[in-house]
């Protein structure tokens, strides 16, 4: 069983926590569990909304590991001089009730406290109206757990209170977006509702901070199920239910939304859509084969994401720049990169089966290096790929030298 170190060692434990600390201003256990990749956003976000009833069976660790894991982010928040503060977590939307963690009773411990700076050093400004501060809290609070008739009471209590508040009119932009989410629905205002839902982002990560994420994630997830069955084309944009479900945070939706379209492989957007959902639900093997598909069938759109420095896949971002780095005789091009990676590392990529059916030069290409390097040496093979790709072949014949 891992321990609490092998999830995430110390060295990396404590930047992750003043990192939370710094963009937050507090340290909860599940925002820490979410940032450590413990937690997945579209389980957390099934719970909160009541499609779970409990977080310890979709955690990606045993619960005592993550229990103790906890109690070291906590140790170490406690030596910053910060202080507990006990936790309580209720399920989103105007039906307010307690959720329950799990039967772990060490994590449920461990999820019921937050840890924030002692009252003392929460000073407020001297000329704020204090309740003005709080009132407009409680509106943050409301708004991000999709409480709608709170919402309007605490901006009516703050609009009594201070009627030039500067933020009162970006909340009731806010919860005009949460009214029109059932409107957009019995309407079929689809591509209305995505403009909107764009133009809000901004507000909403300006006014709601990092929990911007929480109310539009639910109104994103929304709009992706009433664009069910809309098929991706021209002319349609990005309007589609897969991109929706990416924006809502949630991967394995989106993943099935794409394999739900019909010949989704001939969308390069589709296809790095969907290279993105594997990788972020774990599945490091799907996502490769889609970037190395694009190589192969959409090379511009391939270059363009293996060179962006946001791609996550690291191991073959590397791998990559170190193809584009090669001063070699042999006219490599990008279509070439998922055969020149079976030279490279064919433990980790020789797992990406050949197309069979396909009589391009540059598939068949592929097919027999795969069998070269997975124990197929023949001297048929090999005078075959010499006559497709004589490159490929050199290429194979150096690494064979270089053993």
């Amino acid at each position: 069983m891992d321990s609490a170190i092998n999830l995430i060692p110390d060295h990396a434990l404590r930047p992750l926590v003043d990192r939370l600390l710094l963009e937050q201003g507090r340290l909860d256990p599940l925002e820490l569990l979410l940032a450590a990749d413990l937690l997945a956003y579209e389980d957390y976000a099934a719970w909160r909304t009541g499609r779970r009833s409990e977080l310890q069976g979709t955690l990606r660790a045993a619960p005592e590991v993550v229990a103790d894991f906890l109690e070291e982010a906590g140790a170490y928040a406690r030596r910053q001089k910060l202080v507990a503060v006990a936790l309580e977590h209720t399920a989103w939307g105007d039906r307010e009730r307690p959720l329950c963690i799990g039967p772990d009773a060490e994590l449920t411990r461990a999820c019921a406290l937050s840890y924030a700076p002692p009252p003392e050093r929460c000073q407020l400004d001297l000329f704020q109206d204090s309740t003005a501060v709080l009132l407009e809290e409680d509106v943050r609070t409301a708004l991000v757990e999709h409480r709608i008739d709170r919402a309007r009471d605490q901006v009516a209590r703050l609009m009594h209170r201070e009627p030039g508040h500067p933020r009162l009119g970006g909340f009731l932009r806010l919860i005009q977006a949460l009214d029109d989410a059932d409107a957009s629905v019995h309407g079929g205002r689809v591509e209305e509702r995505w403009h909107e839902l764009e133009e809000i982002g901004p507000l909403a990560g300006q006014l709601l901070g990092h929990r911007a994420r929480d109310f539009l994630g639910t109104l994103w997830a929304g709009l992706a199920e009433r664009l069910a069955g809309r098929s991706f084309g021209r002319g349609s944009g990005e309007c589609h239910a897969a991109i929706a479900w990416t924006r809502a945070g949630r991967w394995e939706r989106a993943r099935e939304a794409i394999e739900a379209e019909r010949d989704w492989r001939d969308q390069p957007a589709l296809v790095l859509v969907h290279a993105e959902a594997c990788w972020r639900v774990h599945d490091p093997f799907g996502a490769r084969r889609d970037w190395l598909w694009l190589c192969r069938e959409s090379p511009s759109a391939a270059e363009r994401a293996l060179r962006d420095p946001a791609f996550p896949d690291r191991r073959l971002a590397d791998l990559w720049a170190v193809f584009g780095d090669l001063d070699l005789d042999d006219d490599l091009v990008t279509e070439d990169f998922p055969a020149w990676l079976l030279l490279q590392d064919p433990g980790a990529f020789a797992a990406i089966p050949p197309t069979e059916t396909s009589t391009d030069d540059r598939d068949t290409a592929y097919r027999l290096l795969h069998g070269l390097v997975t124990g197929e040496d023949t001297i048929d093979r090999r005078r075959a790929l010499g006559e497709i790709h004589p490159d490929l072949l050199r290429q194979f014949l150096v690494s064979r030298r270089c053993r």
